[in-house]
């Protein structure tokens, strides 16, 4: 995966001297489902505020002092993520920052976990994730800063970056019919993690599951409904978290 982040941003150069074919493509990302996202702006156990041009999800019931600094997958719109990431929060009881990366791809915005930290206060532990190609990010901007961080949070994807000698605690949730990143695939960069990492991987459920953006070109087909993976997801999550 850190070669694929590489080949992309080599890509990028060269699309811009082809001209603005590949910006139009980046910016004609996966919309989020706008009944997923009404619910989830409007769920009462959680606060969301635009800070920083971010996205944060706070619970609403008490603090907590957990934070998680989330990447997008690869041209998906962050509020696609808010669905999810609402159940998460208040399963977990854990903060989030959904990132906005340059032109929808996290492979430009490797370091924009700095600012999303930014708009959270009162963190002791901090934790980065994200899906796809955001995870891959998330990941490589964990091998950069494991002093500053407890843990990876990885939605479909594998790390790309060989963190196996760290102290970080590592978390990947495969979907077990995924047909972009196969549980198979992820499992075959398990030596790339710490010995003490855990792969959970939900029966029945597909990459685009991860967040509410509709079907993704590619993938397989569900056979959960979309509240049982979310609930997947966050319990997962919180088993790890707390």
């Amino acid at each position: 995966m850190k070669k694929l982040l590489i080949v992309i941003g080599a890509g990028v150069g060269l699309a811009a001297l082809l001209g603005g074919g590949f910006i139009a493509w980046a910016l004609d990302a996966y919309g989020a489902d706008p009944l997923a996202q009404a619910r989830a702006l409007h769920d009462p156990r959680v606060v969301i505020r635009e800070l920083g041009g971010f996205l944060v999800i706070r619970p609403a019931a008490a603090p907590s002092a957990i934070g998680l600094l989330f990447y997008p997958g690869l041209r998906i719109e962050p509020k696609a993520y808010l669905s999810k990431l609402v159940e998460l929060s208040t399963r977990a009881r854990v903060n989030i920052v959904i990132g906005r990366p340059r032109l929808n791809i996290a492979a430009f915005s490797l370091d924009q976990a700095d600012e999303m930290r930014r708009q959270l206060t009162g963190i002791e532990r901090w934790y980065v994730g994200g899906h796809s190609l955001g995870g891959a990010a998330a990941c490589y901007y964990a091998s950069k800063h494991r002093d500053g961080l407890e843990g990876i949070v990885l939605l479909g994807t594998y790390c790309g970056s060989d963190i196996s000698k760290s102290r970080l605690r590592v978390l990947t949730i495969a979907a077990d019919r995924d047909g972009i990143m196969p549980p198979e695939t992820i499992g075959q960069h398990a030596s790339e993690l710490p010995a003490e990492a855990q792969i959970v991987r939900i029966a029945g459920m597909v990459h685009s599951q991860f967040g509410n953006y509709g079907p993704q070109s590619g993938d397989g087909q569900p056979s959960i409904e979309d509240g049982q993976a979310s609930e997947a997801i966050s319990e997962a999550a919180k088993a790890f978290l707390q």
